[in-house]
């Protein structure tokens, strides 16, 4: 079927992220970039010095992404949030060029509380979504007949 196991994960990874929401999809980059975070900070403590550039390199080009999808059109903080990226890469350039755990720290005191936000904004209005959706199929159920006449209760 899959000539490899990276072309079934490759395959697997394509289709779980094409059919996620993009709220979803922006909480799942953020953890990513955190995860890179880590990775950094453990490669720097051990002298990992090509491991370490690898994750802060990921973690810029995830910063990169994030800053290219702001669309100012749809959203006024949009300006304010690409200059807050734009401040987060150049943290993380200087942490990869100093191979510094202090500058990973910094970046992740910023990056953390925004992947809480947005993680929260999500399941609020996921939570809203399903509240919704049962509320209508409550609504559109069918009446039931009881021993002393109909259900309207649902």
């Amino acid at each position: 079927m899959y000539a490899t196991a990276t072309t079934a994960r490759n395959k697997f990874v394509a289709d779980g992220v094409g059919s996620t929401p993009p709220e979803r999809l922006l909480v799942l980059l953020y953890d990513r970039l955190l995860r890179d975070l880590d990775d950094a900070e453990r490669a720097i403590a051990r002298a990992e010095i090509p491991t370490a550039h690898d994750a802060l390199t990921h973690a810029q080009d995830i910063v990169a992404e994030l800053h290219s999808a702001l669309d100012p059109a749809s959203w006024d903080g949009a300006n304010a949030m690409g200059e807050l990226y734009v401040f987060i890469a150049e943290v993380l350039g200087r942490a990869n060029i100093t191979k510094s755990i202090a500058l990973v720290a910094e970046a992740r005191s910023i990056i953390s509380p925004m992947r809480d936000t947005w993680s929260d904004a999500y399941t609020a209005v996921t939570t809203t979504s399903t509240a919704s959706s049962a509320a209508l199929s409550a609504a559109s159920a069918p009446v039931s007949p009881t021993p002393r006449g109909f259900d309207v209760a649902g």
